[in-house]
């Protein structure tokens, strides 16, 4: 088979044109905007995720009313942070924003505090802090007025923070949960993702190559079946899976769900190749799956990007954008159940939810599916993680430059 330079078959190269057209033609005309902004550094309005703002009102809340109560100092508090240590210290690094009298900007230094169980994990969120202060550093400058500021943030899979300390500052972590009060920032996985095994693994690759199929594969086309990959070892597949392997065995799938259920396990790392779909695959089925990992699962984005109907079940480890979707509109939500009440009570109602999109979107996809790639084309981009750290640093000041507890605002302030 002949192949033209980079490997490519001659298939595969005239198919690459239309993959981008189909891309480029698929964003609006405010999505191009924001993208050509962002490569100018020119200065770019939050106003265009809404989500933002309130999202970290609700994140900061707990922080908030904690530091009111706190009796430490600002570094009684970073130390005690840093010091935080479950079998061992727990991986954390220190951003310091540094001003500048010179370029009248803040110069960005991370020191490391802790080591990371991976060095690609501090790398990625680092990269993505990089890129938000990049983009907002004047407006970062005359928020904070010069003034210096410094924060931690983690990598583990759980947050930190317990909820009895009383800090007068929260750390940043990959998730949240309502034991702890951390607050959750991108993690890793939107710079680098190993385990997704593409030559490029960042969202931004992978977010365009998902969008695109997305936007090409007909509804119609797909396939109707419950879908699922994942290692079954953790969280609430340790529940799920077995079942489903028991139902894909003895062939109940159909009658308890009207459709046929495809669910395996990758193992560990997607260690495992017997079963193992690449991310665009996903989006040849109607409805994807989604469970917790260990904590949460950081593959809700990519099912959310390919346009199918995503059935997501209740876990209380959240990433920072997930209180901006909304069940029944993004999304299905379920109780994550024990194997006699799933059978008994939340498969049937699934099976009448996947019935009623049968019957009424055999050609084209609901709703649901089509707000999910919306909410993933136009809101989980560059600009909005940029706004969001952006804002987040800004909620943070008010807890970092309070002088005691006292001076701590009464609701969270992101101005």
């Amino acid at each position: 088979m002949r192949r033209h330079a980079a490997g490519l078959t001659r298939a595969q190269a005239l198919r690459l044109p239309l993959l981008a057209w189909a891309l480029v033609s698929f964003l609006t005309p405010s999505a191009l905007a924001a993208r050509r902004r962002l490569l100018s550094d020119a200065p770019y309005d939050c106003s265009a995720h809404p989500w933002i703002d309130e999202t970290l009102k609700h994140w900061f809340a707990p922080a908030y009313e904690a530091a009111r109560l706190s009796t430490m100092t600002l570094n009684e508090s970073l130390d005690t942070i840093a010091a935080i240590k479950w079998a061992h210290p727990t991986g954390k690094s220190m951003v310091y924003l540094t001003f500048n009298k010179t370029t009248n900007l803040y110069d960005l230094s991370v020191e490391l505090l802790h080591r990371h169980n991976e060095p690609h994990k501090p790398e990625g969120m680092q990269k993505v802090i990089e890129k938000a202060v990049k983009q907002h550093n004047a407006d970062l400058v005359r928020a904070l007025k010069g003034r210096d500021i410094r924060f931690i943030f983690g990598t583990e899979d759980f947050p930190i923070v317990e909820n009895h300390l009383k800090l007068r500052v929260p750390s940043f972590q990959m998730c949240a949960n309502p034991m702890w009060y951390d607050v959750p920032v991108p993690d890793f996985t939107w710079e680098v993702y190993h385990q997704t095994r593409y030559a490029n693994t960042s969202w931004w690759d992978l977010r365009q190559l998902l969008l695109t199929k997305g936007a090409l594969l007909p509804w119609r086309h797909r396939k109707s079946d419950l879908f699922l990959r994942g290692d079954d070892g953790v969280g609430y597949r340790k529940t799920l899976m077995p079942i489903m392997r028991e139902i894909q065995m003895n062939r109940s799938d159909i009658a308890l769900f009207g459709v046929h259920a495809n669910a395996h396990s990758t193992g560990y790392y997607t260690s495992s190749d017997t079963h193992f779909a690449w991310l665009d695959n996903w989006c040849h089925h109607r409805y994807l799956l989604h469970t917790s990992g260990l904590t949460y699962s950081a593959s809700l984005k990519y099912k959310l990007a390919c346009g199918s109907v995503v059935i997501a079940f209740e876990n209380d480890y959240k990433e920072f954008y997930y209180p901006a979707l909304k069940p029944g509109v993004h999304y299905l939500l379920y109780p994550e159940e024990e194997k006699v009440k799933f059978i008994k009570e939340v498969a049937p109602k699934i099976k009448e939810e996947v019935r009623r999109i049968q019957e009424e979107n055999e050609e084209e996809p609901p709703s649901m599916a089509r707000a999910a790639h919306h909410f993933a084309l136009t809101q989980l981009t560059q600009e909005a993680l940029s706004c969001y750290w952006y804002r987040a640093i800004l909620a943070y000041s008010k807890l970092f430059f309070a002088s005691t507890g006292a001076e701590v605002p009464a609701e969270v302030l992101l101005e």
